[in-house]
């Protein structure tokens, strides 16, 4: 049995006439006629009464009738998934980022991915200890957006958003008057930052500026995300340096202030694995250029 004769018997069993039907799709009607034969003698039942007058459905036809258009609506839907899927339309898309990644631009990327393919199931990876470049290389991630310098043995890095760094320090402070805070005037301030090992580079950025401008800095607080960070800023446990998008947090009782003497930048990376990217995640590559250029206009 193939598909083209069910597609031939729902013509005929719905024109109950061999000529309309074989009109219908197209073909010669003998050979419409010999291809609903080899279907009948296939399934070893008479699906069509027929006379002189008039095409008739047995019982087995009326009932095959509904099975075959069954199958035939089956055998659309699953080319349809199959071509949507290689179109990056459907599936699982697997997206770890980092602590610092999270406010800003990412939630406005994964808004305009969502919005633009619904039916692509988003999994974001942020745990702490998660070794992103392994994840990547074993495939337990698709793509991942994290902070510069990042390399990984066959993962691709592109830089995604370059920014200034900012000082946040709490609103009672005495420096929260100024403008803008020279960084070498913090040598005996205490710092609150996130652990090395939960961003290498960002943490190795922040503390080489701070040796740029003359000290190293006295962190007394660690925290393991970014909120955590500034929720101890704003309870005056300490000030610290965060890339300028972690304004978006806008929280209550902390200020941020212009850095002067920072030489470093705050840079938010696309890794993936290999050159090439599997099709959901090509679209998320692409909207999250495309969402970081709207952001510059």
């Amino acid at each position: 049995m193939e598909f083209r004769q069910l597609q031939l018997f729902v013509a005929v069993a719905e024109e109950l006439h061999f000529g309309r039907a074989a009109a219908r799709v197209g073909m010669a009607q003998p050979l419409f006629s010999q291809q609903i034969r080899k279907l009948e003698a296939g399934l070893g039942v008479e699906l069509l009464a027929r006379t002189s007058r008039r095409v008739a459905l047995t019982s087995a036809g009326s009932r095959f009738l509904d099975d075959a258009r069954e199958l035939l609506a089956r055998r659309a839907e699953v080319i349809s998934t199959v071509r949507r899927a290689a179109q990056g339309e459907t599936g699982t898309l697997r997206v770890g980022f980092g602590a610092s990644s999270a406010f800003g631009i990412l939630p406005r990327i994964v808004h305009r991915f969502r919005s633009r393919f619904p039916d692509v199931k988003l999994e974001l990876d942020d745990r702490e200890k998660l070794d992103v470049g392994v994840a990547l290389s074993t495939g337990d991630l698709d793509l991942a957006i994290v902070r510069a310098p990042f390399r990984h043995d066959g993962v691709t890095v592109e830089q995604l958003l370059r920014e200034r760094f900012v000082l946040a320090l709490p609103a009672r402070h005495p420096r929260a008057r100024q403008k803008a805070v020279a960084l070498a005037s913090l040598a005996s301030e205490p710092f609150v930052l996130f652990p090395r090992h939960s961003a290498p580079g960002l943490h190795d950025t922040i503390t080489s500026m701070c040796l740029g401008a003359g000290f190293s800095p006295l962190i007394r607080q660690e925290a393991s995300s970014w909120p955590s960070v500034v929720g101890m800023v704003q309870a005056g446990l300490g000030i610290t340096v965060a890339p300028m998008s972690a304004q978006a947090l806008r929280p209550t009782g902390v200020v941020f202030r212009e850095l002067n003497g920072a030489s470093g930048w705050a840079e938010l990376v696309v890794a993936f694995r290999g050159p090439h990217l599997m099709p959901a995640a090509a679209h998320f590559r692409m909207i999250a250029h495309e969402t970081v250029t709207l952001a510059r206009e």
